[in-house]
This record gives C-alpha cells, structure tokens and sequence, in this order.
C-alpha cells in the first residue's frame, strides 16, 4: 500500500516513523512544499540566535521514507486517488494532509523584504540578518511572540524591539492584569530597547519601493522598521478544496478519516467534529495515532481531547498553564482566583466554574501543575482554600518538562544516582526533553548544574557499555536464531558452508576472515562468534540479483571455482534466488522464479542491482526477458516491494562507465532511477566482496542496514580515505615520487601521485581488504587508484589526466570527497 503524505512538518515526519515502525512492507512518500526535510519548528528561535542550525532541528525518518521536497500539492484528484503538484504527479492508495497551518498577517507583505510572518526556517534566517540596524515591531504578544522577544533581546543587532497588542494582554487573554504589568515591567527595565504596546495597533504604513520606510500607529510612529507578524494562524487547507469537505479545517471524525474514506487529516489543518483544532505537539501526535490505527486496521478509541499542560520559558520567566476540556474562554461563569508574590515575582491565577478548575495559569509558580491536571480529569469540586497552601515549593521542585512530568528535583535525583553527564545518557531514565523538545535546553542545564562524582561516573559508564553491550549481542543472537529456525528455498543449511571450508583446508583463513570482517565493521572481537554465526544465515535472506547494463564485474569477481578463496565461498553461499549471470533457470521459468520472490517475500527480501539504467529513448537501450520489459519497467516493479535495494558497484551508484561521456543512452545510477534518496550505494568497479558481505551481515546481526554517509555509502567500508592508509603514504611525505613508468622510484615503491594516482579524492577502504582475501590492490601492484568508488566523474576526469585541475576540483567539491592533499 501507497502512502502519501502532504507536509513537511513534526505530524509528518511523526506519522512517516510510527507507519514504518508498525507495518514496514507499506511504501510512504512525504510530499513538501519546504526545501528542507521535515524540522521541528518548536526551535526556530535557536535558528535565529545561531545556537542550532537546520540539522540540528531536523526531524528524524526511516530510510524507507521517500522524500519529495519543494513540491507543493496544488491539486488532489479523489477518483483518480493522485496528488498534482506544479511539476509533478503521484499516486496514492492512502492520502494523509497534514499541511498544518498559515501564518496570519495584518496586510500584504508580498515583495516586501523588511516584513516577515514567523513560521518556518527561512522566516529565522531572515529576522536574524534583516532585524540588524532595525527598529522591530512584533505584531502579536502570544507564545511565540514572546518566545521571539526573549531571542530578540539576546541579539546586538536590532536597535530597538516593539511588542504590540492590540487589547490590553501578553501571552493570553485569560492572564490577569498583574501579571500583565509585571512582566511588561520586567521586559523593559531588563532591556532599555524593549517597549510593551499596549492597546495600539498599525494604522498605516509608508512604502518605497520594496520596503517599509515608517509604520504608523494610534499613538506611535516608527521609523525604519523590521516587522514581524505573529498574529494567529489559519488551517493550510488550500490543497484540499474541492476534494473534501471544509469548514475552518478539513473536517474529520474522531479517527480523523475526511469526507473520503481514503484521505486523513491529521494537527492544525484537521477540525473536529465539535469544532476543536489542535495547536499543541502532543495533541498533533495523538491525532496520527488515531490515524494510523484507523489505517491499519488496529482497534481504537480514536481522537478523545485531552487536559492540557503547557510550559513555556522566556527571560525570567517561567509560565506554566493547565487547561480543561471544559475550559470555555467566553464563559460568564467564569471566577477567578489570583495569588501573587512581588518578592517572588510569582502569580498563580486559577479559573473556576461551577466549583470546578477549568484552567490555571502559573508566573513562576511552585504548584505542583500535574495535581492540578489530574483534578480536571477527576472532574471534581474543588477546595478552594488549598489553593493558599498549594503556594509553596512542592516536595518535588518546578515542573520542567509537562510532557513527561519531569520535576526538578527527580531528574536532579535521577542524574545524581545514575551519575548522568549528558542529555543522552538521560534517555533510559527519563523522557524528559524528548517528547515535545520545547524544555530541551532546560533539561541539559539542569544536567550541567549538578555535579556528580566523577570516579563514580566513569565506574556507572563501563557498567553502562557493558551491559550494552551485552544486550547487543544478545539481541543479534536472538536475530540469528530465527533466522537459523527459518526453512529457505534452496535448504542449505550452515553444515554446508562449514563442510567446503574443510574440504578446501580453509578453517585457518575462514578464522582471520571472519576476524578480518569483524574488525572491518568496526565491531569488536567479541562479535567474531556472532559473525561467523551471521554468515551461516547469510542464505536465508530472499535476494534478487538485476544485472542491468554493465559488464557483469561485480558478480565475475565472485564465481572463480578453481583455488576458491573464503569470500567466494560465502558469496556463494548466498541465496541469490533471482540472478540472470547465475541462475540455472532461464526464460520464462526464471521469470516464474522472479515473481514467486516478489508476491511471497514482499518487504521481506533484498534487491542488489548492478549496472546503470538507461533512460534514453524511454529505456529501450535496454531491454530484458521474454517480454522484452525495459531495465528501468523492471527496476522500479522489483524495488517497490523491496526490505532494501543496494546498488552494486560504480555503474549503479550514479551511471558510472556507462554513463561516461557523451552518455547517449541517458545511463543513470539506482537512486536516480528511482528518484529515491534511501538506496544502500556499493560503490567501486568492482566493488569488493568484502563490502557486500559485510552490509548484508550488517542487516541479518541487527535488522537494520548500517549508518550511512552522506551519498548514502556503509561508512564502516567508505569512511576511509585511499591516501590515508596506502603503504606508499610514507613516500608522498618524504617527496618520493615516481616520475615516470619504470624509473628508479617506480622500482621502489614510490608513491604514484604525479603518475595520476587519486587517492587522496577517493573514499574507500580496498587499502585496508584490499582484493583476493587480502592478496594485492592496484596502488600495491604500482598501477595509481584512479576513483572508481566516485562513480563517472572517475572515467569522465579522474582516469584521464594526471592532474585534477580546478574544474574537477569543484566536481569532487559536489561529491562530498575533495579533501584535498595530505
């Protein structure tokens, strides 16, 4: 099943891992209108402030999510179950909106280049250069208002900061006017550049050219101002009219299911039935579990609201809000009951109706606030004279995370037991600071302020790996034994493997290989057994084989049957159920073979590809089987059911050879055939077996493929640089060079670099395994590497010239690989 999802934010990327995580065999698309991948917009502050960058908030998502980005969905076809963007257009089985909402503003800003809305990361990077020399004017006192007037305050660059509310409140209406004059107080002696508006609001505004030269107000102008709009927000529901029904939002029951039974709508963009919106991380992510549930058939309650526990930091402040469900603003029967301390600078304001709390607000408060949300669940009539006693400093301290119910003083006592150090090694005690991320940074201070005895901390750490450790391993025990308990095909059994290891006298070489392989993973020596246990299961594993257009290297380098060395044993080994080269079957019982693979094992096995794709003349360079079905027809039909898809070698990596100048069959790599960003590359021409064995060792040890580089390479094999460990690097220090081919240096062992050696451009580890278990590689043989493992720009420039001059320099630029010489 085909699941698309329209947004690119914290309900996307939320419901992209839960899907996975839950029914890995479906296939989910994230559709987005942003240039980023999906980032959590709790922390656009720290974006302005320079604390974190883009990466820093990005949200996390499985391999298997592919990833459309600037692509904003303009259309929905509900009968023909497609989504249009400007550019593109993708099916659906399931259709998942959550576009969540659009920023308000007080008149149009379009083309105005000092007036921006305060919603995503390219709104941050353009307040923290353009505020620079300007006189700001934030138009709306809400969170968020306040959030970016505490950032402001941290920042040399804007010469004055103008809060502005058009009634007479900060951060909500429903706060009492003390604490409305406290913290106006509080803002503008801490800051002399700080002014708190109140009850004003634009009147007009003078224009030249493409900017705002003076903004006109009730009681004030300003002249050469940067305006930031943070006035509310409006469901994104554009994409949607005309596809299903709409009020505000999109309407949704409480499985949040739209007016067509194969479209959800799930956070801001989603209205439910009594009218509620959500606007909160926690309720976004309730809604997707509702969805999911609906989606996948799972039994449940669906979406129930919830009380609601807020907390929000900025300056000297710390806000803590409690609301009901009952909670109903414009309620005349609403009482309120305020206690406040100057000397503490604290304000509890609480709001009752019919003798029940239906919402508090906290200023620096010392009541316990998850007492106060299980009163409003309870229902209750309450005391309210507790409220006097509940002043004072709970037993646990302040509440610091409301997600989690992270008090001060148990997490203070959590880091002191378990000598926690750093906001990592939290996580197995607490979830504070992961849920909604807003008290992140409260919780990692916290950690810095208490101090925890060091010898004790380095003793509860190795503990600590220890017992990871052990874990680890017996987890890939546990995968190992299922995998042993497994019936394949083919009914090779480990007894088979162990027995061709006896009978080619290999048990010595079988060892250090299986340690080799061990090491080259960056495993330690414990896992030798665990390993060696792997490979036995290595043919349990449903694998296709595509041999696409190439020259077939990549599987010649492992079928030599005279003098067979250990890795052609275990590559034999291997259950390649569905390969061309090697298969016995041909025809159409090998296309019979193919397709019992692809329906019975779907999401089950692996795809390995080798070779490029051409996509010129609409594929026919290349075409395949009975049915004549183009490389690129059977590629994407054999993918789309895959665990996982490697690209096996340089060909299939980007093109490679094939793709070398001029390239008239249009030759491109898997992920580019494809147009996903989630494929496993193997670069190298060939590509060592040892790289092979060791990623699908990798997949059976720990049910997952290991981490990746950025070009999407296992960086246990690619993180190596070829000039960092070649044993002629002592040479290029000493600057011994061979000159020319057969000169003295060449009969040395000189280094290769001015014969045209690549080595300090290319990333892989054949100067560790090198080739034939270990034997030789080409630099050790006195032939320069020339970078295969980059892929064509290696035949295009690299094995052509001696030098790289500055043009390929900016080509391994864009490779991520020019590291320059050592």
């Amino acid at each position: 099943m085909r699941i698309v999802i329209i947004g690119g934010g914290i309900a996307a990327a939320y419901m992209a891992n839960s899907i996975l995580e839950q029914a890995p065999k479906h296939e989910v698309l994230i559709v987005s209108k942003e240039s980023n991948p999906p980032y959590d917009r709790i922390h656009l502050c720290s974006l302005i402030n320079g604390t974190s960058d883009i990466k820093d908030i990005a949200l996390p998502l499985p391999p298997g999510v592919q990833l459309e980005l600037d692509s904003e969905v303009i259309q929905i076809d509900k009968n023909a179950k497609r989504i249009y963007t400007k550019n593109a257009s993708f099916s659906y089985d399931i259709l998942i909106i959550a576009t969540g909402s659009d920023p308000r503003t007080l008149f149009d800003i379009k083309g105005i280049k000092n007036a921006r809305t305060f919603r995503s990361a390219a709104d941050s990077e353009c307040i923290a250069k353009c505020s620079k020399g300007k006189n700001v004017v934030m138009m709306g006192v809400g969170p968020i208002g306040l959030e970016l007037l505490d950032t402001l305050c941290g920042l040399d660059g804007p010469e004055n900061i103008y809060l502005v509310s058009r009634g007479m409140h900060l951060y909500d209406k429903a706060l009492t006017p003390v604490a409305v004059e406290m913290m106006k107080r509080i803002y503008e002696e801490s800051d002399s550049r700080v002014h708190i508006l109140l009850e004003e609001e634009i009147l007009d505004k003078k224009i030249e050219g493409d900017e705002i030269t003076q903004i006109i107000m009730k009681s004030h102008t300003i002249d050469n101002p940067f305006v930031v709009f943070g006035v509310g927000i409006s469901p994104s529901t554009d994409c949607a009219k005309g596809a299903v029904d709409i009020d505000k939002g999109i309407l949704v029951d409480e499985h949040m299911r739209t007016s067509d039974p194969y479209i959800y709508a799930v956070g801001e963009v989603a209205q439910m039935p009594d009218g509620f919106i959500a606007g909160r991380v926690r309720e976004c992510t309730l809604q997707a579990d509702a969805a999911i549930a609906s989606i996948l058939k799972i039994e449940s309650e669906g979406f129930k609201e919830f009380v609601t526990v807020d907390g929000l930091k900025v300056g000297s402040f710390l806000l803590a809000d409690v609301t009901s469900t009952l909670y109903d603003p414009k309620d005349k029967a609403n009482e309120e009951i305020v206690l406040s301390s100057k000397q503490e600078q604290r304000i509890d304001q609480y709001i009752i109706n019919k003798d029940k709390l239906v919402r508090f607000i906290g200023i620096n408060t010392n009541v316990d606030v998850i007492e106060l949300k299980k009163m409003m669940e309870e229902d209750k009539k309450v005391d309210t004279s507790s409220f006097y006693s509940n002043r004072l400093v709970s037993e646990r301290g302040r509440l610091i995370c409301s997600c989690a119910s992270g008090y001060k003083n148990d997490l203070v006592d959590i880091i002191k037991t378990h000598c926690v150090e750093s906001f990592s090694e939290l996580k197995p005690f607490s979830e504070a600071g992961r849920i909604c991320g807003r008290c992140k940074k409260d919780v990692e201070q916290l950690i810095i302020d208490t101090p925890v005895d060091p010898e004790e901390a380095r003793r509860i750490k190795a503990e600590r790996e220890e017992k990871k450790k052990a874990e680890e391993l017996e987890q890939v025990q546990r995968r190992i034994d299922k995998y042993n308990a497994l019936h394949p095909k083919n009914q090779i059994e480990g007894e088979n493997l162990q027995e061709a290891i006896k009978a080619f006298d290999l048990k010595k070489e079988y060892n250090s290989w299986v340690s080799m392989i061990t090491a080259n993973m960056r495993l330690g020596p414990e896992y030798d057994d665990l390993v060696s246990q792997g490979l036995e299961q290595l043919n349990k594993i449903p694998i296709i084989w595509l041999e696409l257009a190439d020259c077939t290297g990549n599987s010649e380098g492992f079928i030599k049957s005279a003098h067979p060395k250990v890795e052609d044993l275990i590559l034999k080994y291997i259950s390649l159920d569905y390969h061309e080269l090697l298969m016995a079957a041909s025809g159409d019982q090998s296309e019979s073979v193919l397709e019992s693979i692809i329906d019975k094992d779907a999401g089950r096995y692996i795809l390995m590809v080798e070779g490029a794709i051409p996509l010129g003349m609409d594929g026919k360079f290349l075409r395949i089987g009975p049915k004549g079905e183009t490389g690129h027809a059977l590629l994407k039909r054999v993918a789309k059911h895959a665990a996982a898809v490697l690209a096996v070698g340089s060909c299939a990596f980007d093109g490679g050879v094939v793709a070398a100048k001029p390239n008239p069959t249009g030759a491109v790599g898997v992920a580019e055939a494809l147009g996903r960003d989630d494929i496993i590359n193997l670069p190298g021409c060939p590509v060592n077996p040892i790289n092979i064995v060791g990623t699908l060792l990798h997949y059976i040890m720990f049910g997952e493929l290991p981490k990746l580089d950025e070009k999407n390479r296992p960086e246990w094999a690619y993180g190596f640089r070829i000039h960092d460990n070649c044993e002629r690097r002592g040479h290029y220090e000493l600057g011994e060079f061979v000159e020319e081919w057969g000169d003295e240096g060449a009969k040395k062992g000189w280094c290769l670099f001015k014969m045209g050696c690549k080595g300090p451009y290319a990333h892989l580890n054949c100067s560790l395994v090198k080739f034939n278990e270990g034997t030789s590689w080409p630099v050790q043989a006195g032939h320069g590497c020339f970078g295969c493992g980059l892929g064509k720009i290696a035949f295009d420039h690299l094995a052509n010239h001696r030098e790289v001059d500055d043009e390929t320099k900016k080509l391994l630029e864009g490779t991520g690989n020019n590291h320059g010489k050592s």
